[in-house]
């Protein structure tokens, strides 16, 4: 079995450019503590000529390391536009690359989609003076703008099609750039959600047909706003690790390695003949920055001991990031495509639907009655993981995962609604709601249904926007139509999860059943008249579930919804050949050769997990914040 190929390493950032020195850094920081990449930050004009930078080239290639370049203008902070992204002409590409060969991984740019999910007014003085964000009219437009920004800046900076580029990127507008041209994604790590960053990241690879992705992890300035605090610490070895078991290839810590000069770090202010300046008392003998090494060293030992199976972890589940969806787990957002100052471009009930990733890996609750199974499996999805897949991605994506499941906002196209019916026809399991059909570009625009709402052919009914109705009615269970799932069914019962109004496509049933239906009462007369909410349907080999909704249920409709999606979950564990279970502070990943990763995030207290391999179980106690290798 092939062992996959591991980038671990540093950042060098330095204010000059002196080979020699360069050298002894990366000699000392790198490849003296058993690491092999290094992530040059370069300011432009630094290097005076090419020899010296060729000179590290070679030192690299000789201690097999591997790197990419970013070049930082002077300028950029200052107000001014971005100018090239390239510091260097395609005649020192060509020699870098003769030198070098694969070594040489990329160049390397940086936050191209938080300039759309950031409203700070560094970010937005970064723009070119041809490109306005807050004129877009609707949310085509707006991937549009984003789009060719992110194409321009890719194409300068590939040099011609002569470089691998890539993009440190923290928001989930990832795979929008990664179509403008990427070689692979780079996900700043710790900057958002991680439980949907990592995710979007993975299959964002796979949409490029990249085998690998990086990581950097800017843990210093988001790890935590106390520079000093235990947890922040017990936190930076949990994302190491759990990017690993995740399946990133490369590792480059930011900063705090040398010096801190974040959040609450002491400084003082120096007068001397360069006038006055700000100076950082976290220097590299500091205790804290000796931790930040010390556990990228640890990290460093783990992996070099380690060996991964090539080819990523098994995924079985995926979620669907809708089209034109705007919407970033990171917490300087709360507009779309950076349009501030438009209302429409809020976030509202569409990216409110992004909350589902809350809990994913939280086990229900010992009362919760909607619970099934032998075992309690409900903290997991099959394989322990999930990918969040571009909506645009296509049937090959598609292709790759049992279910899919819907979120956000999405406007349908025929190609989309195509592949999706490719997708449920080979065996696919697809959980939309009514709102995931409408065809809309406005954010408050009229509802229009793909095919005028005949989705018979997908979902096996019509579907009726013109006569919709709102109610405030709880929830039914008739059995599923699908082998492996298992509602709260029962006719004689009190509806549940009546939260609100809500509004409801009327939908007549074609070759749809009805798993759900609308109710007010504990006993019904004429079941098979109350309005459906709820439809399965059988085609080819696959199921198409669809939530009647016309409003996205992020508020009213929100618990019903999430039943059904975490139903699906556990329902993709059960018939997992490979199932976890035990304590939902542990995480796990699962990889070709029936290996197994246990990360135990709990940050102070041991934690049970038992390996269920069918006829054999295996049980594990893992400390806290200890990570395991399990080979069967």
């Amino acid at each position: 079995m092939a062992k996959d190929l591991i980038m671990n390493g540093i950042r060098v950032a330095n204010d000059t450019f002196e080979p020699q020195e360069i050298k002894e850094l990366i000699q000392k920081r790198c490849i003296d503590e058993g690491m092999n990449y290094v992530s040059f930050t370069i300011i432009t004009g630094t290097v005076k000529e090419d020899e010296h930078f060729l000179d590290v080239v070679r030192f690299l290639k000789e201690n097999n390391v591997y790197f990419d370049v970013h070049f930082k203008h002077p300028t950029r902070n200052k107000g001014g536009t971005i100018k090239t992204a390239c510091g260097y002409n395609a005649e020192t590409v060509d020699k870098i690359k003769e030198i070098a060969g694969e070594n040489f991984v990329s160049h390397e740019l940086a936050e191209l989609g938080s300039e759309f999910g950031c409203y700070a007014a560094a970010y937005k003085e970064w723009l070119p003076n041809n490109t306005t964000l807050n004129d877009a009219c609707d949310m085509r437009q707006a991937s549009v703008n984003l789009f060719n920004k992110a194409k321009t800046h890719i194409e300068e900076a590939s040099i011609g099609g002569k470089v691998p580029v890539t993009v440190i990127e923290a928001t989930a507008l990832m795979p929008y750039i990664a179509k403008a041209g990427l070689s692979y994604p780079c996900l700043e790590a710790m900057c958002g959600n991680s439980d949907v960053m990592i995710p979007i990241t993975r299959a964002t690879a796979k949409l490029v047909g990249s085998e690998i992705w990086a990581s950097y992890i800017a843990h210093e300035w988001y790890g935590g706003v106390r520079a000093f605090d235990p947890l922040k610490m017990h936190r930076l070895r949990m994302i190491y690790d759990y990017l690993y078991m995740s399946g990133a290839n490369i590792f480059v810590l930011e900063s705090g390695d040398e010096e801190l000069h974040a959040h609450d770090t002491p400084r003082r202010e120096v007068c001397d003949e360069n006038g006055t300046h700000i100076e950082y008392e976290c220097e590299y003998d500091h205790p804290m920055c000796r931790k930040y090494r010390e556990i990228r060293r640890e990290f460093a030992d783990f992996v070099n001991q380690d060996e991964r199976p090539k080819g990523g972890p098994k995924v079985k589940v995926a979620f669907v990031q809708g089209n034109f969806d705007g919407f970033s787990p990171w917490r300087a957002g709360s507009s779309l495509w950076n349009c501030f100052e438009n209302p429409d471009f809020g976030y509202s009930s569409p990216e409110f639907m992004w909350r589902i990733f809350d809990d994913i890996f939280t086990k229900r609750q010992w009362h919760d009655i909607h619970n099934f199974g032998e075992i309690d499996l409900s903290g997991a999805p099959a394989y322990g993981t999930y990918d969040i897949v571009f909506a645009n991605s296509g049937y090959e994506i598609f292709s790759k995962y049992d279910y899919l499941i819907f979120t956000g906002w999405n406007t349908m196209t025929d190609e989309i609604y195509e592949n999706l019916k490719k997708f449920v026809q080979g065996g696919g399991r697809l959980f939309m709601t009514a709102a995931h059909l409408n065809t809309t570009i406005k954010r408050n625009g009229e509802i229009k249904l793909i095919r005028d709402g005949d989705v018979s052919d997908l979902f096996g009914c019509k579907l009726s926007a013109q006569d919709a109705f709102e109610t405030n009615d709880g929830y039914k269970f008739f059995e599923s139509t699908v082998p492996e799932f298992m509602y709260p069914r029962d006719m004689f019962y009190d509806p549940i999860f009546s939260e609100g109004y809500l509004k409801y496509a009327k939908a007549e049933l074609q070759t749809a059943t009805a798993v759900g239906v609308l109710s007010r009462r504990f006993f019904e007369k004429d079941e098979e008249n109350l309005p459906v909410w709820l439809a399965e349907n059988k085609l080819g080999e696959g199921y198409a579930v669809l939530m009647t909704s016309l409003d996205y249920p992020s508020g009213s409709g929100f618990s019903a919804y999430k039943c059904v999606v975490r139903e699906m979950l556990t329902a993709s564990h059960r018939a997992a050949d490979i199932k976890v279970y035990g304590s939902d502070k542990i995480r796990f990943t699962v990889y070709e050769g029936d290996k197994v990763y246990l990360l135990n995030t709990d940050f102070d207290c041991k934690s049970h997990a038992v390996v269920d391999y069918g006829e054999e179980k295996r049980e594990f106690i893992l400390n806290p914040r200890e990570i395991l290798a399990v080979d069967r």
